[in-house]
């Protein structure tokens, strides 16, 4: 895994979805029967290998954090479903997130901390200022549509990303309203949660980073130790 920079403890991971078909068998043998049977469900074969896939390299890598074999890894689930390991690994606590999307899985660790990734495929054709004037707060919205018609596509995704991996991190995603709090967005300022009006001491635990990703995505994380 690739160390986040400014960060200790930190790791994110970026993996294609798209295996060999031995890579397939490899990574489907990490699976619990819970997982292969949600796999089943999904009609689309496109989809549903991508979440197996998913799921077998998200056991592989935290077999590697946690020195457990990957089969053997058991999870368990927050209040609004944000995932996390059944038991803390023997060099301490561990939590991770995922996000996956077109081709592509993305996944954070942290040692003795929360974190939440939010990875996005970029899409030219986007119809973005509806989804903007719902989940972006009043400052967002006016930074915005403030830039030029030509940076506002690349602004959308870096709030977006930002702002999703915030709520992932917190464990809540959408259930707490995304326009209560702000994030950074114009270009060339720091990834970063800038206010906060119903639990304003967040800005200051919390910590926004974008990740490199290939062209074509966008990506961000946020990170809290505990």
């Amino acid at each position: 895994m690739i160390p986040v920079p400014g960060e200790e403890g930190v790791f994110f991971e970026l993996a294609s979805l798209d295996r060999s078909e031995a890579e397939r068998k490899r990574l489907f043998a990490h699976l619990s029967p819970d997982e292969l049977l949600r796999g089943d469900r999904l009609l689309d074969p496109v989809k549903r290998e991508r979440f197996l896939v998913g799921r077998g390299i998200l056991r592989e890598l935290l077999g590697g954090a946690t020195g457990e074999e990957a089969r053997e890894i058991g999870f368990a689930s927050g209040e609004h479903g944000k995932p996390s390991l059944q038991r803390d690994a023997a060099n301490g606590p561990i939590g991770f997130n995922a996000s996956h999307s077109g081709s592509c899985l993305l996944v954070g660790v942290v040692f003795g901390g929360e974190v939440g990734v939010d990875l996005e495929e970029l899409r030219p054709d986007l119809d973005f200022a509806p989804i903007a004037r719902r989940y972006f707060s009043p400052r967002e919205q006016q930074e915005l549509f403030s830039l030029p018609w030509k940076e506002q596509l690349t602004a959308f995704y870096r709030c977006w990303t930002r702002k999703e991996a915030y709520l992932k991190g917190i464990g809540t995603g959408f259930s707490q309203p995304s326009t209560c709090f702000d994030v950074s967005l114009l270009p060339g300022e720091k990834p970063a949660l800038l206010a906060h009006r119903i639990t304003p001491e967040e800005v200051g635990i919390w910590r926004l980073h974008d990740l490199p990703v290939p062209t074509g995505y966008c990506a961000a994380i946020a990170i809290c130790n505990t």
